[in-house]
Parts: C-alpha cells; sequence; structure tokens
C-alpha cells in the first residue's frame, strides 16, 4: 500500500463513482469492525437486486487495489453473490479521515461493539498528536462525553475492553477505574477487578475513591509500622500478632505512673494494627505477660509492677460473667411473658432496629449507604448511625436499607430463599419488573408485600 500522509489536504472534488471489479476491492485494515456479522439476508438482497449504494473505496494502491473505506459488508455480500463488479465512489482520504468515516459510518449503524468504538479512537488519537475530545466530537458528529469515555477506555488491556462487550464490566465502571491509571497497570488490574465484583449496584467513583483511601490506609500503617520499629523494644503487628494472653497496658494497669514504668520491662510491647477506618492504623502499648502483675493472693512482695486494677486482672471472671447472664436471662423471659407492664412495642422495635444496625456486615452496609444516597466518609457505620439518629423515620429507613442489603447478600445464592420473598416483594410494589436472570431463579414470581401481609 502506498504511504498516504496523515495530514495532506484533500479536495473533494477529486472523487469519482465507477464501477470496479469485485476482486480489485479489498477490506481496510483499519476497519473498527472486527467481524462482519450474520450476511445471510443481505447476500440473498444483493442477489434479487445487486448493490444500490455506492462503496466508498481509496485510489488503487501500488498493487492496483482499492482498499474499502464504507461498505465493507455489501463487498463481501457481493462477493458471496458472485457479483462481478460493484459500484464504488473512489475518493482519496488521509488515514485520519479514513477512520473517521469508517467510525461515523458503522456508529450510524449501531453495530460496533464498545472494544470496536476505542479500537478505532485509539487509532485516531495514534495519528494525530493533540486529538481533543471537542475537535473530535465536531468532526464524527458523536457527544464530546461519548468521545471523551472513549478516549480514557483507550488506556485498558484488550481484556478488560472484551469483558465491557460482555457486560462483565459497565462503560461507566471501566471509565471510573481510569483515574488509578497514574499508580500503574497493577493497581488499574486491582481496581478494575472490585469494579467487576461490586455488581452494577455500587457509584463505580466510590468504589475508586475507597480503593485510593485503601492504599493510603496501608501505606500509613506500613509508615506507623517502620516508626515504631525505629523507636526500638517489641513491635507487634496485624501480620505478626502477639501472644493471645497479651492485653492493653492500660487493661491491667490504671495510674499513669505505672503505665509509664511498664515501658522498661521486658513483657512491654506495642501493637500497630491495621484497620479500615480513620487513617488506617492503631497503636497501642502491651503487655505480653499480664498475669505476672497480679496481686498475689497471700499479699507477699511482687518482683515487678502490680496491677492497681480490679476485676479481670486479679483473676478468672468468667464465673462471673455467667452468672451475670443467667440473671439478665431470667429476668427478661419473665418480662416477656407479662400481659401487662412488659417491654413496650416501641422500645422493641428500636432495639431490634438498633442491633441490626450495629450488627450488620460490611457489604450490607455497603449496600445501605448507596441506596439511601448517604456519604460513607471514613465510616460507613457511623454515617448510617448518624442517619438513624435523625429521627424514627430515619432509624426505620437505614435498618430497612440494611435488611436489603442482607437480602441481595442471600440472592447470590437463592433467590428463592426465605430470606428474599420479603424483599423481592418490596421491590415489586414499588414499580419493579424481574430482570431475565431473577424471573429464572426466583421460581415462582413473588406476589406483592401488601398482598402476603394481608392473606
Amino acid at each position: 500500500m502506498t504511504a498516504i500522509d496523515t495530514h495532506a489536504e484533500v479536495n473533494p472534488g477529486d472523487a469519482t463513482q465507477t464501477w470496479l471489479p469485485t476482486e480489485l476491492l479489498v477490506q481496510h485494515p483499519d476497519n473498527p469492525r472486527r467481524t462482519l456479522g450474520d450476511l445471510t439476508e443481505l447476500t440473498r438482497s444483493v442477489k434479487s437486486h445487486g448493490v444500490l449504494m455506492p462503496l466508498l473505496a481509496l485510489p488503487p494502491n501500488e498493487d492496483g487495489l482499492h482498499l474499502i473505506v464504507a461498505g465493507h459488508r455489501r463487498h463481501a455480500a457481493a462477493q458471496a453473490a458472485e457479483l462481478a463488479a460493484l459500484p464504488v465512489i473512489v475518493r482519496p482520504m488521509t488515514e485520519v479521515e479514513v477512520v473517521e468515516a469508517m467510525i461515523v459510518e458503522n456508529e450510524h449503524r449501531g453495530d460496533l461493539t464498545i472494544s470496536e468504538q476505542v479500537h478505532a479512537i485509539e487509532r485516531l488519537m495514534n495519528l494525530e498528536d493533540g486529538l481533543t475530545p471537542a475537535k473530535l466530537n465536531r468532526r464524527i458528529g458523536k457527544s464530546k462525553a461519548w468521545v471523551r469515555s472513549r478516549m480514557a477506555l483507550a488506556i485498558l488491556p484488550q481484556r478488560w475492553r472484551d469483558r465491557i462487550d460482555a457486560g462483565d464490566l459497565t462503560v461507566a465502571a471501566a471509565e471510573a477505574a481510569t483515574a488509578v491509571a497514574d499508580l500503574g497497570p497493577e493497581h488499574l488490574d486491582a481496581v478494575l477487578d472490585r469494579l467487576a465484583e461490586s455488581g452494577s449496584w455500587q457509584d463505580p467513583a466510590r468504589v475508586v475513591e475507597g480503593y485510593r483511601r485503601d492504599l493510603d490506609r496501608q501505606s500509613h500503617y506500613e509508615g506507623t509500622v517502620e516508626k515504631a520499629q525505629k523507636r526500638g523494644g517489641t513491635v507487634f503487628t496485624t501480620d505478626d500478632p502477639p501472644p493471645a494472653a497479651a492485653k492493653a497496658v492500660r487493661d491491667v494497669f490504671d495510674s499513669k505512673d505505672l503505665i509509664d514504668a511498664h515501658t522498661k520491662l521486658a513483657c512491654h510491647g506495642v501493637l500497630v494494627r491495621r484497620v479500615s477506618w480513620g487513617d488506617g492504623a492503631e497503636v497501642a502499648a502491651i503487655c505480653t505477660s499480664p498475669r505476672d502483675h497480679r496481686p498475689r493472693r497471700d499479699n507477699t512482695p511482687s518482683d515487678g509492677l502490680v496491677s492497681d486494677r480490679r476485676g479481670s486482672t486479679s483473676g478468672d471472671d468468667s464465673h462471673a460473667k455467667r452468672k451475670g447472664r443467667v440473671a439478665r436471662t431470667a429476668h427478661l423471659t419473665e418480662a416477656f411473658a407479662r400481659t401487662r407492664g412488659g417491654p413496650g412495642k416501641a422500645d422493641l422495635t428500636q432495639l431490634a432496629l438498633r442491633a441490626l444496625i450495629h450488627d450488620a456486615g460490611q457489604e450490607p452496609i455497603k449496600y445501605a449507604v448507596t441506596i439511601l444516597g448517604i456519604d460513607p466518609g471514613d465510616n460507613a457505620r457511623d454515617a448510617l448511625v448518624a442517619a438513624a439518629d435523625e429521627s424514627a423515620t430515619g432509624l426505620v429507613r437505614v435498618a430497612a436499607a440494611l435488611a436489603c442489603g442482607i437480602a441481595e447478600g442471600h440472592m447470590y445464592w437463592s433467590a428463592t430463599s426465605p430470606a428474599c420473598a420479603e424483599y423481592l416483594a418490596l421491590l415489586c410494589d414499588t414499580g419493579w419488573t424481574p430482570d431475565d436472570w431473577t424471573s429464572q431463579h426466583m421460581g415462582d414470581e413473588p406476589t406483592s408485600g401488601r398482598a402476603q401481609r394481608t392473606a
């Protein structure tokens, strides 16, 4: 193929319409369409009526062949129909104009996959330096948002573009992931994996923001460990935990003087713990041998520091704990049995709802803040508690959103489980139409939740 100047000026008046032998027309290598699709109907039409719309092709190259710019499917159908010649508009075009023309033709047909669209835009970006969404939007007639999105996705490896085509990843999620491209390919892959796993119900921007926040927390945790180790002494971490018997020094001693004195003992250590809130690290002074500081029962002098705390450090309190539980259980058994004077409905409801909020797992919490539109900040659970504290209605809404999150988690295992029935009924009550997957897996379509409750 004769080289074409990418930015050469081309006179549209040089175009000519003619008939060319079918074998002199060949597919252009820059055609963004990977497959031509089913040509059965088009071939039948070409056999009956011929090719009614001329193809667009470049002037002959050094081999005498014309590269097709528009009309690849018509050419393939004509070959299948064994037509000897085709109507063709022959026009000299720059490489940029060729790619733009192929994008316009295919996009008007709506045939290109996302990865094919991105490949075409990527080709234009390689051909023309300084290409902006505004410039390209004017030339191919697509919106700036569409162009900006495809330009952003051009940095994705082909395997992720293929997953967008397969429906495993949304365009919005993939575009959001490109915000971490500056961190390196391994982080881009990690974010894309997280987005693919999170499904369509999570805001991609929040998932990406959460990933960056996790990186910051991990970096702070590692920095905190390094600082603690430089200060000397015994340092334990989340990955290298202390002995099971270890306790925080503040749980062994009450007085500041004793706590300070403990730092000079061999049993003193520092625990740096990785956490998922705040700056990502918690530091606590610990004692690896708290038993050594218990007061002696015979009041004989101790060789080391003696705890000034009363309670668990002076002996095993498991018996007292069991005794307290028995007493509480007996009281509530009697209280729940009362016909009058027992716990009120409002108090019981509030207790149940608040217990649900405080004991919910991380996935239902993420789901709840998403559907309620609450900014999770540094701690999503705290954000939900704050929303629940605003009013009685807020409490009910937060607890219900968490219940929906729990039910959504069950959906992955069995859409027919009782845990999902009320959830699906609520969705139907609010105008939801079950999607194909849910319809196939939930058995009978759930009746209205209201109908279930009044039956």
